[in-house]
């Protein structure tokens, strides 16, 4: 995350939140002094049932939320300095236009700073990686695709 020229007031430590898929991870502490680091992969797994149809699983993600938030270490809970919000199809298919990086396709985008955040909004670069497969679900006796 860069944010050039800000300087935090509070000096605790950070890490980024993200919700998608109906669950939530988060990264590890890094230093409240940008850019941010954050050099993880945080994995989502999600099964759908009774969907058989590719169209059908578009829809239902693009009624989900993908919500991406920086939260400062800050008692007594925690500050959220800056957010993302996009429906959940967008964040993982991405239009065409991005560049490729060395891991997949790298994205910038711009968050939407919080009451709390003074300076210009900071600027996440991320990448993800979707894998949809087809399983066998036991329903009683019957397995459907």
């Amino acid at each position: 995350i860069t944010c050039p020229g800000v300087v935090l007031k509070d000096k605790q430590e950070l890490y980024l939140s993200v919700f998608v898929l109906g669950k939530y991870k988060r990264t590890g502490c890094v230093p409240a002094v940008f850019p941010l680091f954050f050099q993880e992969r945080l994995l989502f797994e999600k099964t759908f049932a009774n969907i058989v149809d590719p169209g059908d699983l578009v829809k239902l993600l693009e009624f989900d939320t993908a919500v991406l938030e920086l939260i400062q270490l800050v008692p007594p809970v925690g500050k959220v300095l800056a957010t993302y919000e996009e429906n959940t199809r967008d964040f993982l298919f991405p239009d065409p236009k991005l560049t490729h990086g060395h891991r997949g396709l790298e994205r910038e985008i711009l968050m939407k700073r919080s009451p709390f955040f003074t300076g210009i909004a900071p600027k996440l670069r991320f990448s993800t990686t979707s894998l949809i497969s087809d399983s066998l679900l036991s329903l009683g006796r019957s397995h459907i695709q």
